[in-house]
């Protein structure tokens, strides 16, 4: 990240569809995590989204690299949940391994100072799971965010 302080990323890769200009009046109030099930940096993410009606603000890679695909002030459509999204930041995260799922540290770290500072540069209040940082499965019927849920959730939300 080039500035946590003002959410800079290291690299914006802005999209121009499947997301929704504004947020309908809404504040942001929370952040949504996700993890890509399977192991895209910000161009994969990018293309993926050419095709595919979803999105995210957000995209940590495995070596730590943080891009933007969607402006904060916007709508991205991730969570399957049209309100969660008007009222969120989704971030995405690259997997290293699949079968088990699993985030690099440089991911974890890195997606933890992001959501750490998201809840900072929008008043959150300290990061807490399930108050305002929420897996994408509380949305809808999903496994996502895989390890960032399960057996690496406990480090994630330390280091957030």
């Amino acid at each position: 990240m080039k500035n946590w302080d003002t959410l800079e990323a290291d690299v914006d890769r802005i999209l121009t569809k499947h997301f929704t200009s504004g947020r309908n009046g809404r504040k942001i109030k929370m952040v949504v995590v996700h993890h890509n099930g399977g192991r895209l940096d910000v161009d994969g993410c990018w293309q993926t989204w050419q095709t595919r009606q979803a999105s995210a603000h957000y995209q940590v890679c495995v070596d730590g690299t943080i891009g933007q695909l969607v402006w904060d002030r916007d709508t991205a459509w991730h969570a399957a949940n049209g309100e969660a999204n008007r009222a969120s930041i989704g971030i995405e995260h690259a997997d290293e391994t699949t079968n088990p799922w699993h985030i690099s540290d440089a991911t974890l770290d890195n997606g933890a100072h992001l959501v750490a500072a998201i809840c900072k540069h929008y008043g959150l209040g300290r990061p807490e799971w399930m108050v305002n940082v929420f897996p994408h499965s509380h949305f809808s019927s999903t496994e996502c965010p895989a390890s960032i849920a399960g057996d690496q959730n406990a480090a994630y939300m330390q280091r957030a």
